[in-house]
């Protein structure tokens, strides 16, 4: 491997860490429920998240290796994301929501209370499918920066996907350790209220969702 391979390889984390910060630092539904679960679950919990989230890129990146790309750019795809990740996104909403109204949800973390239906790995991986913004990323930046990574090899990949990895991490790890070093000076009433602000955001983004879909 030479200096000249290096460089490029370098040059390219680089890129995919700057615009991966500025996909992670947008406004989204991977978002609120990383602030949600921190709220809930703990910061290890919202940790993993990001592990689920890193190991469904990886699966992706692999597959691009084999012309995924194609299949997302397909209409009938998009649509078809648009109308399952909005589902997604009104049945997390309405659940927070409920929770939220009912009193039922507390910011207290319970160390023994029963981990959700799915675990903060798969949470992580199911809240970036459900998201389709994500996905034309993917079919579009995303793309673009793996096919550079591709043409440079191995090492390539590898600076492509380390550098968009950190990129989440960064943001979303000062993200988790600023929400939960806040929790104790959080009432059960102003956290059920931001609880419930970001289920509002949820059911609305995921209703967005849903009409893009119908209507594409």
């Amino acid at each position: 491997m030479d200096w000249e391979t290096t460089r490029e390889a370098l040059a390219l984390g680089a890129a995919a860490f700057g615009v991966g910060l500025s996909g992670a630092m947008s406004p989204g539904p991977y978002l609120t429920v990383t602030v949600t679960r921190t709220l809930q679950k703990g910061r290890a919990s919202a940790f993993l998240m990001l592990v689920g989230h890193a190991v469904l890129e990886a699966l992706l990146l692999v597959g691009f290796a084999f012309g995924l790309q194609h299949f997302l750019n397909r209409p009938t795809v998009a649509t078809l994301l648009a109308l399952v990740g909005g589902a997604v996104l009104v049945w997390m909403g309405f659940g927070l929501l409920k929770g939220a109204v009912r009193g039922t949800i507390d910011p207290e973390v319970d160390a023994d209370a029963e981990e959700s239906r799915f675990g903060p790995v798969v949470h992580g991986a199911l809240v970036s499918l459900s998201n389709p913004y994500w996905t034309l990323w993917w079919a579009t930046i995303g793309v673009k920066l793996a096919s550079d990574g591709l043409a440079i090899g191995p090492i390539g990949v590898v600076a492509f996907f380390v550098g968009h990895e950190l990129a989440d991490i960064s943001w979303y790890g000062a993200v988790i350790l600023t929400v939960s070093s806040g929790r104790r000076l959080i009432s059960g009433h102003i956290y059920r209220m931001i609880i419930g602000g970001l289920a509002v955001f949820l059911l609305v983004l995921g209703a967005s969702f849903v009409w893009e879909g119908i209507a594409g």
